[in-house]
């Protein structure tokens, strides 16, 4: 067994599309799963209105699990420049808390406004909207982030046509952030938004 691809002089290069998409998909759902496990970290506020991430809740490490499998994807198929896939691992964990922060403010504003007046059953839909909202809103500024910082060690993924299908991927799980709070499952969001923006990555990697 060859493990050249452990050698810095090694220029790397990603397998062939399907691979890379099903690779890329399984590494996903891996960091996906993760990241729905509790997390042992400390609980963090980043605003005094902000989410609480901790393991009840939003969990930090879900940020930090998938800047890892991004920033080890860059290092095995773009570059072994470890500087740009540090700092791509940065930008992508930067997304993560940027979007926990854009969807709870979304969420926010949405249900402390005066959508739906002051009828009946009027703040349950304000809240089915705000979380609607904000998961999309959450999930296109994660995205937009990831996008930017796999473009770092990526010059494919600079190219407009490849980051903004992750941005637009990204964005449209974000919807799922409604079931995943309705049913206290973070799982059915962290799952498939890894997994399908992993793909989406592979893809821009691998177009010609």
């Amino acid at each position: 067994m060859k493990w050249d691809f452990l050698n810095s002089n090694t220029v790397p290069r990603p397998p062939a599309r399907g691979r890379a998409i099903a690779i890329m998909l399984s590494v996903g759902v891996a960091s996906g799963l993760i990241a729905s496990i509790p997390s042992p970290l400390p609980e963090i506020r980043l605003e005094d209105e902000g989410l609480l991430l901790n393991a009840e809740g939003i969990p930090l490490h879900a940020g930090i699990v998938f800047g890892l499998a991004v920033a080890s994807m860059m290092w095995l198929w773009v570059t072994h420049d470890i500087a740009k896939c540090l700092l791509a691992f940065a930008v992508v964990l930067l997304g993560w808390l940027a979007a926990v922060n854009t969807a709870n403010d979304v969420f926010q504003a949405v249900v402390g406004s005066e959508l739906f007046g002051t009828v009946q059953g009027a703040k349950s839909r304000r809240e089915v909207i705000g979380l609607l909202a904000g998961g999309l809103s959450g999930a296109a500024v994660g995205a937009g982030l990831t996008a930017f910082g796999s473009g770092i060690p990526s010059e494919r993924i600079r190219k407009p046509e490849n980051w903004i299908r992750i941005v637009i991927v990204g964005t449209l799980v974000g919807v799922l952030l409604y079931p995943a709070t309705e049913l206290n499952a973070l799982v059915l969001l962290f799952v498939p938004w890894q997994a399908l923006v992993a793909a989406a990555i592979a893809v821009g990697l691998t177009r010609a």
